[in-house]
C-alpha cells in the first residue's frame, strides 16, 4: 500500500513540474511601462524575449516587397502631406488632448516612410497600403520593433488607423490622424 502511496506521490511531483515548465515557455515576453508622450504610436512597443520577432519581421518585408512589386502605386492620400496623431487609444487608454501635438509620419512614394516630432526624426521603415482591403503593413527599420498592420480608412478629412492583430503581433493600438500640409514646428 505505502508503495502505491509514494508512486501516485511521485507521479503528482512529476505532473507539477512537467505543468510548470510548460506554463514558463508559453509566454516570454514582459511589458514594458512607456511613457507614451515621448515615443510615436507606432513604435511603442512590447519588451522582452521574441523567439519569432524575426520571422515575423522576414515575413512581414516579404509581403511589402511583394506587394510592392506587383505594381501597385503607392495611395496619394497617404503621400501628399505629413499626418499627425490627434488621438491615440493604447491599453484601454485615450490620450490626453495635444499630447502628440508636433508628432508627424510622412508616407514617401517609394513605399518608405519616416516618423518624428517637430525636427527630429524618431524612425523610419518601409510600408504597403493596399485599398482593396485598407491594410497598411509598417516595418520599422529598427530590428527590434514589431511590424505594425492597420486597418487605415481615410474619409477626406482625417484617416484612422485600426491595429489588427497580424503576424501573432498584438497591436490593439487606434489612431485619428489628421493631414498636415508641411512637417509641424515648435513655434
Amino acid at each position: 500500500m505505502g508503495k502505491y502511496i509514494f508512486l501516485s506521490f511521485m507521479f503528482l511531483v512529476g505532473l507539477l513540474v512537467s505543468c510548470d515548465q510548460a506554463n514558463s515557455k508559453k509566454d516570454t515576453t514582459t511589458y514594458k511601462e512607456v511613457d507614451e508622450s515621448k515615443v510615436f504610436p507606432v513604435s511603442i512597443q512590447k519588451e522582452g524575449e521574441f523567439s519569432d520577432l524575426d520571422a515575423i519581421r522576414a515575413k512581414a518585408r516579404s509581403i511589402i516587397d511583394h506587394r510592392a512589386s506587383t505594381g501597385d502605386k503607392p495611395m496619394s492620400m497617404l503621400t501628399y502631406g505629413y499626418w499627425n496623431p490627434e488621438f491615440v487609444f493604447n491599453a484601454g487608454k485615450m490620450s490626453k488632448e495635444n499630447q502628440y501635438a508636433g508628432y508627424w509620419i510622412k508616407y514617401e512614394d517609394d513605399f518608405t516612410y519616416t516618423y518624428g516630432a517637430f525636427d527630429d526624426v524618431m524612425g523610419a521603415g518601409k510600408y504597403h497600403f493596399r485599398l482593396d482591403d485598407s491594410q497598411l503593413i509598417m516595418l520599422d527599420n529598427d530590428v527590434d520593433q514589431e511590424p505594425k498592420v492597420w486597418t487605415a480608412n481615410n474619409n477626406g478629412e482625417m484617416m484612422s488607423y485600426v491595429g489588427t492583430h497580424e503576424f501573432g503581433v498584438n497591436n490593439g493600438i487606434q489612431m485619428k490622424m489628421i493631414p498636415l500640409d508641411t512637417r509641424p514646428t515648435k513655434k
